[in-house]
């Protein structure tokens, strides 16, 4: 599984850059949709993606297996929408982890992660916490949390392709 990361520019623009870094695939080839939303390439079944994007930042995970990503820029939201998104026991996890936002977002980034994984989106899962049969990494910014979750090892770091975020 290989992250890559960038400030943000067009989702389409920016996989095919990840594409064609990573197999010299150029230029892009289609991107269809299941059922449920999850984005695929028909003609290369055998590469995985997911991306995700937030505000000025972008990031992609490729895989030869199924894979989710999320990237968030940590902003304050509405009291109570910790108590309303995590599980009980995520919300006894934010609570140890001081009970900000950056705690928050770290949970919620794996979260979402997760659902990306399954194909299946957040509405199904809401109430689930992520099982722990799965590989996460969790990485850290000023002021951004970003999670990926899969079958395989995460990577330690998120290849940035401009330089990383400021």
């Amino acid at each position: 599984m290989k992250l890559y990361g960038g400030t943000k520019c067009p989702t389409l623009d920016f996989l095919e850059r990840v594409l064609q870094t990573e197999y010299g695939i150029s230029p892009l080839p289609e991107v269809a949709r299941t059922e449920l939303g999850k984005p695929w390439f028909p003609a290369l079944p055998e590469i995985q993606f997911s991306i995700s994007h937030s505000k000025a930042l972008i990031l992609c995970a490729l895989s030869d297996r199924p894979v989710g990503v999320d990237i968030e820029d940590i902003r304050p939201r509405r009291d109570h929408l910790p108590q309303y998104a995590l599980t009980e026991e995520e919300f006894k996890t934010y609570q140890a982890l001081g009970g900000d936002w950056p705690a928050f977002y770290g949970l919620w980034t794996r979260k979402e992660a997760w659902c990306k994984y399954t194909g299946q989106g957040l509405r199904p899962l809401w109430g689930q916490t992520p099982p722990e049969d799965l590989h996460y990494g969790a990485y850290t910014g000023d002021g951004w949390r970003a999670a990926v979750c899969g079958e395989e090892e995460a990577p330690s770091q998120i290849i940035w392709l401009e330089g990383g975020p400021k």
